[in-house]
């Protein structure tokens, strides 16, 4: 078991996640399968627990950003497909074969005829065409016409998916992502007019879930959704999913601050009246955004409470001049759910480092107080000017991964 030293850590709850993927599961059609995104380790939660979960599901493959992402996606041992969602190097497509790792084909592959023999296992390869997102695939048909015939030429390789990206589903308008759409099943169309057997197709992510049940096809691409966010609550409000993770640090210092003082780096924050302001082990460096520094929001004691002055790279300084039970030692929720009242300094130092983890995540799993009290994530990062996808993803290994309601256990 791995020593806790310092009070900051994040909560990954894997019952919250299997939830997502029933919901999620729930709005497409039955035989619609289901990709789920565990690029940048599983969205910040930690790629190897969450494949656990995966396995288990009845998800049909999960989606990176990069070779190197899939090779340690087998390495857990997960045995479904894995599709590269970026560029892999021409060089490198033999080894993607060499572990079934499906590919999605880019302009940096060369001249396909010139790329090495792929050897015993044949290269499963997805054709992107783009209908808007201009980021990637062919622009027309009789592009994709060239690299498909190619591609259908080798023995060694396989055409095994056909994809778009929306650009955006999420949008106050659904205007661009059904132009998208139409483009993209009249290309498919044309397609399978000049005879191709077309494999699987898959466009939506999931805001196009979300949006729209026509738009499903063959499979769906889904990410943020699946960690328990909408990937717009204003516009696609989900109160169904619920958030995996939930992060947590300690205050260190507690300090009468007079008016006229400064607070933080830079002096940016001057005290117009007497206040107790709170000091969090807990900074930028851990994935707390600096551009919190004066706007942020902290829950502690079932109170939000505001960040005072810079966020520091390993601290940060909160206005408790409201919370009269505050202690030094005290937990506060960084976004998620509230703290459990379980966990107190005195239990926390009685509690040798090596005992900590196994006693946060029992407690957390029994407290049923904080599902009521949640500071949301949304709502931190829109404050961040920014989006959950970053937030999580930001929360580095620094921060320990604590992981509840594991469904094998």
């Amino acid at each position: 078991m791995v020593s806790l030293y310092r009070g900051t850590f994040s909560i990954v709850d894997l019952r919250a996640f299997a939830h997502n993927l029933r919901v999620m599961a729930n709005r497409v059609h039955p035989e619609t399968k289901l990709l789920v995104t565990v690029k940048a380790n599983a969205y910040g939660h930690g790629v190897a627990p969450i494949l656990e979960v995966l396995a288990e599901s009845n998800v049909a493959a999960v989606g990176v950003a990069s070779l190197e992402e899939a090779l340690q996606v087998r390495q857990c041992g997960y045995a479904k497909p894995v599709l590269v969602l970026g560029s892999v190097g021409a060089q490198e497509l033999p080894i993607a074969a060499r572990h079934q790792i499906h590919v999605t084909y880019t302009d940096a592959w060369g001249d396909i005829d010139a790329l090495p023999v792929m050897g015993s296992e044949p290269l499963h390869v997805h054709t992107a065409l783009d209908t808007g997102m201009n980021r990637l695939g062919f622009k027309s048909i009789e592009h994709a016409r060239v690299v498909l015939n190619q591609i259908l030429n080798r023995s060694d390789m396989t055409w095994s998916g056909v994809s778009t990206h929306l650009a955006c589903s999420d949008g106050p308008s659904d205007q661009h992502a059904a132009e998208q759409i139409r483009r993209f099943a009249d290309m498919i169309s044309q397609l399978r007019a000049l005879g191709y057997d077309v494999p699987t197709v898959h466009a939506s992510n999931s805001g196009g879930v979300l949006r729209n049940g026509q738009w499903h096809f063959d499979m769906v691409r889904i990410g943020i959704a699946a960690y328990g966010y909408s990937p717009d609550e204003s516009v696609l409000p989900m109160p169904e999913l619920r958030p995996v993770m939930h992060m947590y640090s300690s205050i260190t210092r507690i300090a009468d601050v007079l008016p006229g003082e400064t607070i933080g780096y830079g002096a940016t924050f001057t005290a117009t009246q007497p206040m107790r302001v709170a000091t969090v082990a807990a900074g930028y460096a851990d994935g707390y955004p600096r551009v919190l520094s004066n706007s942020g929001k902290v829950l502690v004691h079932g109170q939000i409470v505001p960040v005072v002055g810079r966020i520091c790279m390993d601290q940060l300084m909160i206005d408790v001049s409201n919370v009269s039970t505050v202690r030094v030692g005290d937990f506060v929720t960084l976004f998620g759910r509230a703290a459990p009242a379980a966990w107190t300094p005195e239990k926390w130092h009685r509690k040798p480092p090596e005992d900590r983890r196994e006693w946060l995540e029992k407690s957390f799993e029994s407290d049923s107080h904080g599902e009521q009290n949640v500071l949301s994530l949304s709502d931190v990062a829109s404050l961040a000017m920014t989006i959950p996808y970053e937030m999580v993803c930001q929360i580095n290994s620094r921060v320990p991964k604590l992981y509840v309601n594991e469904p094998n256990s």
